[in-house]
C-alpha cells in the first residue's frame, strides 16, 4: 500500500525560506566579523586570487553581477589596498586586477566557502534538482509579478549585498 505524500502548507514552505536566509545571514555576519569586509568583497576577493589578472568585465560574468556593481566591489577593495588594478600590456583600455598581500592575508582568515553558503550549496545539487529547482522558483516569482526595476535589478546584485537590502535582514 503507498502512502500519499504529506503536502506541506505554504508556512512550512516559508519556514524554509527563513532557515535558508538565515544561515545565509548569520555566515555574512561571520564572514564581516572575521575580515571587516562585506561577503560580496570576499566572493570578488577570492575570484580575483584565484584568477591573477582577471578584468572587471569577465569578474562580473562569472559573479553574475552588473558590471558597474562590480566596478564598485572592485573599487572598494582597491581603497582598502586588497586588491589593485594594472593596465593590460596587450590592450591599455583593459584594466587587470591582483590581489595584494593584505588580500590574500584576509582571505586566509576568512571562514569558507568564499562564495558564499548559497552558490556553494548550489553547485553541490545534482543537475535534476537544480534544474526542478530553478523551474519552480521561476514560477514562485511568475505569482510575486515583480514590477519594480529595483527588485529585478536586485537579481544582478551579489545575494549579500541583496539580503543587507531588505530591512528585514540588517543587523
Amino acid at each position: 500500500m503507498s502512502q500519499t505524500p504529506i503536502i506541506p502548507t505554504p508556512i512550512d514552505v516559508l519556514k524554509q525560506f527563513r532557515v535558508i536566509f538565515n544561515t545565509i545571514k548569520r555566515h555574512f555576519q561571520q564572514t564581516e566579523t572575521v575580515s571587516r569586509i562585506s561577503g560580496a568583497q570576499i566572493w570578488t576577493l577570492s575570484i580575483i586570487a584565484r584568477q591573477p589578472g582577471v578584468c572587471v568585465s569577465d569578474l562580473a560574468n562569472m559573479m553574475g553581477i552588473h558590471q558597474s556593481t562590480c566596478s564598485n566591489l572592485v573599487n572598494q577593495l582597491c581603497h582598502q589596498k586588497l586588491t589593485s588594478k594594472q593596465r593590460s600590456d596587450n590592450d591599455h583600455r583593459v584594466v587587470c586586477l591582483y590581489p595584494t598581500e593584505d588580500g590574500l592575508r584576509v582571505l586566509n582568515k576568512n571562514p569558507c566557502p568564499l562564495e558564499g553558503l548559497l552558490p556553494n550549496a548550489l553547485r553541490q545539487l545534482p543537475d535534476k534538482d537544480l534544474i526542478e529547482l530553478h523551474l519552480l522558483l521561476k514560477k514562485l516569482i511568475l505569482v510575486l509579478q515583480p514590477r519594480d526595476p529595483a527588485v529585478i535589478e536586485s537579481a544582478n546584485m551579489p545575494l549579500a549585498e541583496t539580503v543587507a537590502s531588505v530591512p528585514y535582514y540588517r543587523k
